[in-house]
C-alpha cells in the first residue's frame, strides 16, 4: 500500500459579501453571503518530518505550524511535520487568509496521518468558521455561497446554497497593501459594542438574498444581481460604520466607489472588514475600461487594482505517494 509522504494544497481567497441576519431572533445568527475568487490563493506543502529537521519559521510559517500542532495534539498523533508556504492570501485584507491557511494545514495533516477528519472537525479544532461558513465552503467547492448562520449548538454554520458564478462576469478588486482590516480581539470587541440589528432589516436582507440576488444569479441577470449585492452591502456597511468609520473602512476606496456608482456600477462593496473593496462588472471589456478610468482619475498610494473571476471549484490537493505525484480529485472531506 502506498504511503502519503508529502501533500500540496492550493486554496482560494473569498469575498465576504455580507450578513443576512445579525439579529439572530430565529435562533441562528449572521448567515453569510460570499464568493470564492480566482487568482489570489494560499499554497502550501506539508510533509512528514521523518528526519526531525529544524523548522524554519517566519510569521506566516509560525502560524501554519501552530495549526498543525493543534491538530496533532487534538488527535494524539505523536509526530511532527514540515511546512513550506509557497503563496499566501494577503493577511487581514478581508479575503479569508486565516481560514484558508488553517484548513489547508488541517486537511494536509489529516491526510498524511489518515485521521479522516471533515472540514467541520478541522474548523472546530482550529477555531475557524465561528461566524461564517463561507471560507469553509470556498475551500470545499468554490462558487457563490450562502451559509445558514450560527445556531445554538457547537456546529459551524452550514452551507445552504452553492451556485456557479458566471464565467464571463468579472470582479475588480481594490486592495490596500498597507492597511489591515479589524481582526482578532478588536473584531471580537467590535461585535460586542455594535448596536442591536433591527429584526425588520434582517427580514429585508433575507428577502433580498432569496428573492432578488439568488434568482438573478441563476438567470444570469447581471443588472439585478449587482443591484442586489450593492443593496446588501449598504445595509450591512451602514450597521458597521460606527466601528470602521463609514460604509467603507478606507476613504480612498470609498471615493472610488462613489465615483463608479455614479457611472452605473451598482454592485460595489467591501469584503468583510476590508480594506479590500470590490466592483462587479458584466464583462472583461467593461472591467478593463472601468479600471483604466479609475487609474486615470484617482491616485491612491498603496492601492492595488486587479481584475479577477469567480472560482467555481474548491481547493486543489496533490500528494506524493512514494515519489509519485498524484492529484486528489476527490477531497474525501465530509
Amino acid at each position: 500500500m502506498k504511503t502519503k509522504t508529502k501533500i500540496k494544497i492550493t486554496s482560494p481567497a473569498r469575498l465576504h459579501l455580507g450578513f443576512m441576519d445579525l439579529s439572530g431572533s430565529l435562533g441562528r445568527k449572521f448567515g453569510s453571503v460570499g464568493l470564492a475568487i480566482n487568482s489570489i490563493e494560499t499554497s502550501i506543502t506539508v510533509s512528514k518530518n521523518s528526519l526531525n529537521q529544524n523548522k524554519v519559521l517566519n510569521e506566516i510559517n509560525k502560524r501554519a505550524y501552530e495549526y498543525a500542532d493543534l491538530i496533532l495534539k487534538a488527535y494524539e498523533v505523536d509526530e511532527t511535520v514540515l511546512i513550506d508556504v509557497h503563496k499566501k492570501i494577503p493577511e487581514h485584507a478581508g479575503l479569508g487568509s486565516g481560514t484558508q491557511l488553517a484548513l489547508s494545514v488541517g486537511v494536509a495533516v489529516s491526510k498524511l496521518f489518515d485521521l479522516n477528519l471533515s472540514l467541520m472537525d478541522i474548523g472546530k479544532v482550529l477555531d475557524r468558521g465561528n461566524r461564517s461558513g463561507i471560507g469553509i465552503g470556498a475551500f470545499e467547492s468554490g462558487g457563490f455561497l450562502i451559509d445558514g448562520g450560527k445556531g445554538k449548538s457547537p456546529e459551524l454554520p452550514p452551507i445552504t446554497v452553492r451556485q456557479n458564478f458566471p464565467d464571463n462576469w468579472r470582479i475588480i478588486l481594490l486592495i490596500n497593501s498597507r492597511e489591515k482590516g479589524i481582526h482578532g480581539q478588536k473584531e471580537y470587541n467590535a461585535f460586542k459594542t455594535l448596536k442591536p440589528f433591527p429584526g425588520t432589516l434582517s427580514e429585508k436582507l433575507c428577502r433580498l438574498v432569496n428573492m432578488a440576488i439568488l434568482p438573478s444569479l441563476k438567470e444570469n441577470n447581471f443588472s439585478d444581481f449587482s443591484e442586489g449585492i450593492g443593496q446588501l452591502q449598504k445595509v450591512v456597511g451602514t450597521h458597521f460604520s460606527p466601528i470602521q468609520g463609514g460604509v467603507y473602512s478606507n476613504q480612498d476606496i470609498a471615493n472610488i466607489m462613489n465615483y463608479v456608482e455614479k457611472k452605473g456600477f451598482m454592485g460595489v462593496g467591501q469584503s468583510s472588514w476590508g480594506p479590500t473593496g470590490f466592483i462587479l462588472a458584466d464583462s472583461d471589456t467593461s472591467a478593463h475600461k472601468l479600471t483604466k478610468d479609475i487609474r486615470n482619475n484617482f491616485f491612491c498610494k498603496n492601492l492595488r487594482i486587479e481584475i479577477i473571476k469567480g472560482r467555481n471549484k474548491g481547493s486543489l490537493i496533490e500528494f506524493d505517494e512514494n515519489k509519485n505525484i498524484n492529484q486528489d480529485k476527490n477531497l474525501n472531506i465530509k
